[in-house]
């Protein structure tokens, strides 16, 4: 684990010198020496953990970074790294002593575990909803027995709290504490068998979509609507319910009080979730899966037969080296194949028309980050795809109509910011459930978006000329999230907008020249409404709302919330300098979680909002004054909110 945290930033500080920015410094200070040996020791080093990548590919137990203890090279990175300015620190963590030895030039600092008192609180914060454990004193004396078998180790009591989370029966406590479990992790000295456990405990529908997330990289960040499209594309997704959705069962599932043992580090965005998984997690995850899943670093690491998910993690594709990777009688039955954290300028082209040409079941394909500047051909005759990544692949200028016929595809990520034109047969992809498209067109009507029908999830980011989107709009009567970011130039949301009964989310950040009291059509014909009469009959029903650097709005408009008043939950207002106000008389009776950053000229929030309990006002003078804890004019309102942050500080409510 110590090699693959550290290949990465030697990797990352090899991609930096590389750069044409570090060169031309190197120059200008005349140390273009010195910046060459740093290049050819980091490269060395690189190397040394290619080989304890390749030896631990061999055997899965954990080892020593023992080709790391070599002191002389260790001696050659340490001189480099004293040159830096007085004062600065290197902290380096590991499990090994003899790491430790070497490295350090100052004593070995040996982390304890927690204290019981604080390692009780935060089992006792895992384990239960705020004040809950006090209704069962006997459920208390039981903690403090696991918790004094944890020994202060916070990842072992942050599961096993997890694990226990929701449950209120003491058979269910006194089963982890009398766990035979213990004394395996008193004969191994290892936490994994109480990792084990949490896993064990998952409910049968949860425990494939663990073993899935295997073949990501460790460390990785995990995007719900991600993952949701890949475990939909693995068919991992069931309900009892044949109409419920696939993304809110995905939901669900994240939300499922035991999957809280096994995904941890949730972290919520305005409008995106993710979380991370600890590396013995990861570890876990590899074991369960049984050969199925592997995440490989180099050309040299072996591959078991049965390997079904692929992941190829920060790779140089090197012709000469990559002839005997490509196995077909061990890697033809692949579902899923995945390139993350590619190097830049790295030429993937050649290796992965190889891979397509073999790979003729896959369900599962990201290229995130790839070179070709033309989709292969081969990616047509990818029957069964139903998953496609191509993000941040800056080369790329057009995509071929051939892609349009996918007949299972149902996540398509186009986030290419030099697509200078979308496919226009988009309207054969009558199964696609989330599209994400950048492109240079100035309109979008000629693409046939309108005949998305089983659209869920539609985001149109950095589409730097669109001046309008499309019509028909009202027809993707599926849509749930439509996001739209950094569309500078466009004029107004298309008419009939208002006519999108099942969206749940609208994202509206960063158009400068948007106009929402304007509907437009494709060629501009449309109609402007101060008095918004022409959408007294909106149906919006949102849920969730943010509106941010949109300069034009100076009212917040009626018929966003005409028909949301009593199913909004969330609002997020940021960067409209010219907002003054919301619409008269507008209660918000359902808003949970109001945000307003930077809308200085924002004078008031709506009447009633009695179920609220997050309020942050940030940069708002008015606001801040009008809303000033306990003697503000309009304190009273809003005081009844659970937590309150105002121009960063938190205020504390004497309800």
């Amino acid at each position: 684990m110590a090699e693959t945290f550290a290949f990465n930033i030697v990797e990352k500080l090899i991609g930096k010198l590389a750069t044409v920015a570090y060169q031309e410094i190197s120059l200008a200070w005349g140390v273009q020496t010195d910046f060459q040996r740093l290049n050819d020791i980091l490269t060395i080093v690189k190397d040394v953990l290619l080989d304890a990548e390749e030896n631990q590919a061999k055997n899965n137990q954990l080892r020593n970074w023992s080709t790391l203890e070599d002191r002389i090279k260790w001696d050659e990175l340490k001189q480099l790294l004293v040159q830096g300015a007085k004062g600065s620190k290197i902290v380096v963590t590991t499990r090994s002593n003899r790491v430790a030895e070497i490295m350090g030039t100052i004593s070995t600092h040996n982390l304890r575990g927690l204290p019981e008192k604080e390692s009780l609180c935060l089992f006792l914060q895992f384990a239960s909803k705020k004040g809950e454990i006090n209704q069962y004193r006997n459920l208390v004396k039981i903690a403090k027995e696991i918790v004094r078998k944890c020994n202060g180790v916070p990842l072992v009591l942050k599961t096993l709290g997890s694990l226990l989370l929701s449950k209120t029966s003491e058979d269910d406590w006194e089963f982890v504490r009398d766990s035979e479990m213990w004394k395996l992790v008193q004969e191994e000295k290892s936490i994994f068998p109480i990792l084990k456990l949490s896993y064990d405990q998952l409910p049968p529908y949860l425990k494939p979509c663990f073993a899935y997330l295997s073949v990501f990289p460790k460390d990785y960040e995990f995007d719900c609507m991600e993952l949701t499209h890949f475990w939909m594309a693995h068919d991992l997704l069931h309900s009892s319910n044949e109409n419920e959705d696939a993304e809110d069962i995905a939901k669900r599932y994240l939300n499922d009080p035991s999957s809280r043992s096994i995904f941890q580090d949730f972290e919520q965005n305005i409008f995106f979730q993710s979380f991370k998984m600890h590396d013995l997690l990861h570890d876990l995850a590899l074991l369960v899966a049984k050969n199925e899943c592997s995440t490989v670093t180099c050309f040299k690491q072996i591959i078991g037969p049965g390997i079904r998910h692929l992941c190829l993690d920060n790779f140089d594709f090197l012709e000469e080296q990559s002839s005997g990777f490509l196995d077909v009688d061990k890697i033809c039955h692949l579902r899923t194949f995945c390139l993350k954290n590619m190097k830049e300028g790295s030429n993937s082209e050649s290796f992965i028309q190889k891979c397509l040409s073999r790979f003729q079941n896959l369900r599962v394909l990201d290229l995130e980050g790839s070179s070709f500047e033309v989709l292969p051909k081969k990616v047509g005759s990818l029957k069964h795809l139903r998953y496609l990544d191509l993000h941040g692949n800056s080369k790329i200028k057009k995509l071929p109509n051939f892609m349009c016929k996918l007949p299972c595809l149902q996540a398509l990520y186009l986030g290419c910011e030099g697509i200078e034109e979308l496919p226009k047969n988009m309207r054969y992809m009558i199964n696609l459930r989330v599209l994400v498209i950048s492109t240079k067109q100035r309109s979008l009507s000629k693409n046939g978006l309108e005949n998305l029908k089983s659209l869920r999830h539609l985001m149109i980011a950095n589409c730097k000329n669109l001046e309008y989107l499309f019509d028909g709009i009202q027809n993707l009567r599926s849509l749930h999230v439509l996001i739209i970011n950094g569309c500078k130039n466009l004029i107004s949301l298309p008419q009939d907008f208002e006519a999108l009964i099942a969206l749940k989310v609208l994202v509206i950040l960063e158009c400068e020249k948007l106009h929402l009291n304007m509907t437009l059509g494709s060629e501009g014909r449309g109609k402007e409404d101060d008095s918004q009469d022409y959408h007294i009959g909106s149906r919006l029903r949102l849920q969730e709302l943010a509106v941010g650097g949109v300069p034009k709005l100076e009212v917040l408009l009626q018929w966003l919330l005409v028909e949301s008043a009593n199913t909004l939950r969330f609002l997020a207002l940021a960067e409209c300098e010219n907002l003054t106000k919301f619409p008269e008389r507008q209660n918000l009776t359902s808003l949970e979680r109001l945000w307003i950053k930077n809308c200085p000229n924002l004078s008031s929030l709506p009447e009633r909002m009695q179920c609220l309990k997050e309020l942050e006002i940030e940069r708002c003078p008015i606001l801040s004054e009008r809303y000033k804890p306990e003697n503000g004019e309009d304190w009273a309102k809003i005081f009844h909110a659970s937590r309150i942050r105002i121009d960063g500080n938190e205020i504390t409510s004497n309800k």
